[in-house]
């Protein structure tokens, strides 16, 4: 079976073109760990366009420096993430950033909201299915998510002190 990724990224139209791919501290270190460089990201003002509407609103916030800034990973003049191949992203599961695993997940501190409606099979009524077979479930997105946000609270932790106090609305 061809994965639902591998397809969309043979086509060019995978989630890793046009956003900018935010990386958590602990993302630098798994790939630097893996490809052996550290070239692979750069600091940059955060694009707004590029955060969806239904995004958790501290997101952003958490995120960026007290410069205004973001760690994401490179992209290419077509806007296509540095790591990102025909066949799908050049790093394994576990090396990929945080918010890649997660993808096609929408998410809030406290929840998994569901699937984000720009991913293909979000259109496929067994989009659960789909997800299962890939080995993408939910419960590992919980983990995923978990993490996502602990490594995101120790780098900012005023921000995740405020987090940690709201609950999820859909929840």
């Amino acid at each position: 079976m061809v994965m639902p990724c591998a397809i969309c990224a043979s086509l060019g139209k995978s989630c890793c073109k046009g956003y900018q791919i935010y990386l958590t501290p602990g993302d630098i270190s798994r790939i630097s760990d893996y490809l052996k460089v550290s070239d692979f990201y750069t600091v940059e003002p955060p694009v707004l366009t590029d955060i969806e509407p239904d995004y958790d609103p501290l997101w952003l916030p958490m995120i960026m420096s007290e410069d205004h800034q973001v760690r994401v990973l490179k992209r290419g003049a077509d806007k296509q993430c540095c790591l990102a191949t025909d066949s799908g992203c050049l790093l394994p599961l576990d090396r990929r950033p945080l918010i890649c695993r997660l993808f096609p997940y929408d998410f809030k501190e406290n929840c998994i909201l569901g699937i984000d409606q720009s991913c293909p099979i979000s259109k496929d009524r067994n989009w659960q299915t789909v997800l299962d077979r890939m080995d993408m479930t939910e419960a590992k997105a919980n983990l995923w998510r978990d993490l996502l946000y602990e490594e995101i609270r120790d780098k900012n932790s005023p921000a995740g002190s405020i987090l940690s106090c709201l609950s999820c609305e859909n929840g």
